[in-house]
């Protein structure tokens, strides 16, 4: 298991609400908190990629999470805020046998 020394980030997971309603009530699309966990995130060096002739750059990161039936149900739909930026979950993976950490690849700076 990871010591809790390593988890040393605040990490925000929120959920695209499709049904959430306005101050004037009027129907529209909203990200909701979900849940705050401490993390071990690990950001990769920035990156440019070449996307129909335009040069455009992003980041990639891992994010270390402890495992709970919240974070069970996180899903590629997802996005953490973390560092004061958003970025957008890529995949939800169980790091060991005990299921007590899962580990998701974020990326940032890119279209969805």
């Amino acid at each position: 298991m990871a010591s809790a020394g390593k988890f040393r980030e605040r990490a925000v997971f929120e959920r695209l609400n499709a049904e959430a309603i306005d101050a004037y009530g009027q129907p529209h699309s909203a990200w909701e908190a979900l849940f705050t966990r401490w993390a071990d995130f690990r950001e990769t060096t920035g990156k440019e990629r070449i996307n129909s002739g335009a040069v455009e750059s992003g980041a990639t990161g891992t994010l270390r999470i402890r495992y709970s039936s919240a974070a069970a149900g996180l899903t590629g739909a997802d996005r953490v805020t973390i560092r004061g930026a958003v970025w957008n979950i890529r995949s939800v993976v169980q790091v060991n046998r005990q299921k007590n950490l899962i580990e998701l690849l974020c990326e940032r700076g890119v279209a969805t």
